[in-house]
């Protein structure tokens, strides 16, 4: 028999930046499974579905002051075989597809999931009792802010600081706790669960950022080291992209975006999602996401195609199949660096009329999941792409390399690549245990190749063509162990890297010029996190990472050597009711050989051993029913150990970085402000202050930025929905720049200027 109770209408809930602390709370204390369904469905204002069946002498779990209706049902059915479903302002109780038992990894990992799953896992209520920083990101606060793309929706998180190159997202520079940010080669990114990076070992810089903003659910930031389970190049963190689900039922979206700059140039985003479950076992979707036009800089032409399918089917009650197809393409003209003086003249301006980048990627993957019984689980991974990147740039042949206005040549870098990967992980529970082992292998094919043409006869030459191959095997094996009935975990674990890598040379005759590079590393990792009391979680963890040698590197001079360090967190989150909580986090990252590229001698330099330490503290507050405040401050202080520049600051780092995201509700209108205050920071490691004649060193000044948005939710019919939104990107119109980047490194990269976004998106 189906109970089924009146329908009332379903409240508002709202959502903060980085936790759900301002939803309704929910208890239930000392009743059967039945009586508290009832009691959590009369207390949401929701109808329910349930067969009375599953209910039978079941009990319910007892939970205190639970934000969030969909938070309340996962507690309340955490060791049932039942989940609950809310669509259209009803509850359906039903068995699991999928037995989803939290199958714990190192660092609490296994339980946030960093595998995307649409069930939920990146979610906010894990949050509270990961052991170490995190953020999430989801997809109401990405369309509640002004945010222009995915580095800006990243700015206002503790610890993450952003070089705008294109103002368009095709190209994102993304740092995390002082890395560098160029190219975000410093970033451990994923896509559900599945390396983003064109090439995870050799190649781990984003040349090809195959993400678009429009198509994600939640952004999951988890900061500091997660090498045991998600190694390698994650000395700065894991950040996970979790795309939009499948929906429960068919439904589409259809989303326009338009970004007007102060000088008229117009940059539309177009998305499209449709699909759905079209039965109890398969769920079929497709995205489609298109950015086209220019940001508010000369010569930014972009155009962007981002397609995905997605597939989901449960072949058993105990199994679970996820297939992913992606294409994407992108072509852009890149505005480049200023000298100074044009800087000063027209920071719209562009002098690289050459520069260009090209790209696009095919990717596949299928993951499968087996819960062979409630205590055990077998999940298997397998990806593979097809990359090819290229980017054209104005080169001077007689000394002033890079200099804008002084091109007497092109020169053009293509690469392909492609990739294979398999991951098979398994997890069981046994007594206080939950025990993880897996293993990974990825194979890297490169071409690498580098042409010039001189204005003067018009002759292309070949200046490299190389071939790198890598084969790379990981193991990795941790242990959850629950003490003082669950409230202490203890995590230790242990991750194992063997890196082959062979570069040739396919212009030389020279049996010498080729290498190989064998690297072989294990990194362990420890995390405890303890359940103070209901309103305290305190956590610390020490965990090793690694970064390989990359492409990029092998044939330039340097002293170059796999980059290892240690990294170290202690902290604590405070939640005492629902309208106040705090976290904060200390970290210290200690480097053993740090590279950087210097530009002006094409070499890359091993700046040897440097530290970055720092506090990132977040604070949420609700004064009232429709206002919230989300206040966050981040203090970094770097430092390089050894070298001619020992003492130093490491470049690209401010030292000080404050945001504020303020929301208010009335009368269905949603208002948003949000700010940013980032200081001053060196560009080089000898720390110059003044400002060099071409702009490539000295001191990037401090900025402030200002973002507004409205945003209105407009019932069509039964069936359709509208969202509108008017928002106003750097408002005060603040003059910001960076110096240098990739292609163009030696002068002024101007920040976005104020851009008008007006968006409109219907549902049904």
């Amino acid at each position: 028999m189906i109970k089924k109770k009146s329908t009332l209408i379903a409240p508002m809930l709202a959502l903060a930046l980085s936790t759900s602390l301002y939803a309704k709370q929910y208890s239930v204390e000392n009743l059967s499974l039945q009586k508290a369904i009832e009691q959590l469905s009369k207390d949401s204002n929701m109808s329910y579905m349930v067969d009375a069946k599953l209910l039978k002498n079941q009990k319910a779990s007892n939970f205190k002051n639970i934000e969030g209706i969909e938070k309340a049902f996962k507690e309340l059915l955490k060791d049932t075989n039942l989940e609950a479903v809310i669509e259209d302002e009803t509850i359906l109780i039903r068995k699991k597809r999928v037995h989803e038992k939290e199958n714990s990894a190192s660092n609490n990992l296994g339980q946030v999931e960093v595998q995307g799953d649409w069930i939920g896992n990146s979610s906010f209520e894990d949050v509270k009792t990961y052991s170490g920083a995190r953020t999430i990101i989801d997809s109401a606060t990405l369309n509640k802010t002004a945010a222009k793309n995915i580095e800006d929706a990243l700015r206002v998180v503790p610890g993450i600081q952003i070089q705008d190159e294109t103002g368009t997202g095709v190209l994102p520079n993304i740092s995390l706790r002082g890395l560098k940010p160029g190219r975000s080669a410093n970033l451990n990114a994923m896509v559900n669960g599945i390396p983003a990076a064109i090439a995870p070992y050799s190649h781990s810089s984003f040349s090809l950022f195959p993400i678009t903003m429009e198509t994600l659910e939640t952004i999951d930031i988890v900061r500091g080291g997660a090498a045991v389970h998600y190694g390698p190049n994650n000395v700065g963190g894991v950040v996970n992209f979790v795309t939009k689900p499948i929906s429960t039922k068919p439904s589409s979206t259809i989303k326009g975006t338009v970004h007007s700059a102060d000088n008229g140039n117009i940059l539309t985003d177009t998305y499209f999602r449709t699909g759905g479950f079209i039965n109890d076992n398969l769920g079929l979707q497709l995205q489609y996401n298109n950015i086209n036009g220019e940001s508010f800089r000369d010569h930014s032409d972009t155009n962007v195609n981002n397609y995905i399918f997605d597939l989901e089917y449960f072949p058993t009650d105990n199994s679970e199949i996820k297939s992913n197809i992606q294409y994407y393409k992108a072509d852009a003209n890149l505005p480049g660096a200023q000298l100074p003086k044009d800087y000063k003249d027209d920071k719209s301006s562009s002098q690289r009329p050459y520069d260009e980048f090209h790209g696009k990627t095919k990717r596949a993957s299928v993951t499968y999941k087996l819960n062979p019984t409630e205590d055990t689980e077998f999940y298997w991974m397998n990806y593979a792409q097809k990359s090819e990147r290229r980017f054209d740039w104005g080169w001077n042949t007689s000394g002033s390399s890079f200099t804008p206005g002084t091109a007497d040549s092109v020169r053009v870098a293509d690469r392909e690549i492609d990739v294979f990967g398999t991951e098979p992980r398994f997890t069981f529970e046994k007594a206080n245990h939950k025990v993880t082992f897996g293993t990974r292998y990825v194979k890297e094919d490169v071409d690498y190749l580098l042409h010039q043409t001189k204005f003067s006869d018009g002759v292309q030459g070949t200046i490299r063509d190389w071939k790198i191959k890598t084969d790379a095997v990981a193991a990795y094996l941790s242990d959850t162990i629950s003490l003082m009935d669950g409230r202490l975990k203890v995590t230790p674990g242990i991750r194992y890297e063997k890196i082959d890598t062979d570069f040739g040379d396919n212009l030389s005759n020279d049996p010498l010029a080729d290498k190989r590079k064998d690297m072989r590393s294990w990194l362990p990792g420890l995390s405890i996190g303890y359940q103070a009391t209901n309103d305290l979680f305190l956590f610390t963890n020490a965990q090793r990472s690694l970064k390989s040698p990359q492409v990029a590197q092998v044939r330039k001079d340097g002293d170059l050597a796999a980059e290892l360090a240690w990294n170290y967190e202690v902290g604590f989150r405070y939640e005492p009711n629902s309208k106040f909580s705090i976290g904060s986090t200390l970290y210290r990252i200690d480097y053993e050989d740090q590279i950087e590229y210097v530009a002006s001698t094409q070499s890359f330099k091993n700046l040897g051993e440097t530290r970055h330490q720092g506090i990132e503290t977040q604070i949420n507050f609700k004064p009232s029913d429709n206002t919230q405040f989300a206040l966050g401050y981040t203090y970094l202080d770097t430092e390089q150990l050894t070298g001619d520049n020992r003492g130093n600051q490491l470049p690209w780092v401010a030292k000080h970085q404050f945001s504020i995201s303020s929301d208010y509700e009335y009368n269905k209108n949603k208002f948003n402000l949000t700010g940013l205050y980032i200081s001053k920071a060196f560009s080089d490691s000898a720390n110059t202050k003044e400002e060099s004649a071409n702009g490539q060193y000295g001191e990037v000044p401090s900025y402030t930025l200002w973002n507004a948005k409205v945003s209105r939710e407009v019932k069509l019919n039964s069936d359709f929905t509208a969202d509108l939104s008017f928002g106003v990107n750097n408002i005060f119109d603040e003059d910001y720049y960076f110096r240098g980047v990739d292609v163009s490194p030696i002068g002024r990269v101007a920040g976005q200027g104020r851009t008008f976004i007006v968006s409109a998106q219907i549902n049904f």
